[in-house]
């Protein structure tokens, strides 16, 4: 697995954590949060770690491109010069 894989896979597992982790302190454990405030900024929150996740799920699930052999160099073609005709 490579490191952008791996990558993708902490950042998958780090926003579900973090998503996991606000519903679950700022809900059930805490106190009651006033929801004016804490809707929003939960929905924000909740926006954010899906688009992380998305972005974990797209590194870890890209195949990694082959490395490109060099490529040969061309055969040298004699430039000769050649005279142009004046009308």
């Amino acid at each position: 697995m490579g490191a952008s894989r791996a990558l993708g896979v902490l950042l998958c597992i780090a926003c579900v954590a973090v998503a996991v982790a606000h519903i679950y302190y700022g809900y059930w454990i805490g106190p009651l949060p006033h929801l004016a405030f804490a809707l929003p900024l939960t929905i924000g929150l909740l926006v954010v770690c899906a688009l992380g996740f998305w972005l974990g799920w797209i590194m870890a699930s890209t195949k990694e491109a082959a490395p490109v052999a060099p490529a040969e160099p061309a055969p040298s073609v004699a430039r000769g010069k050649t005279k142009r005709k004046k009308k």
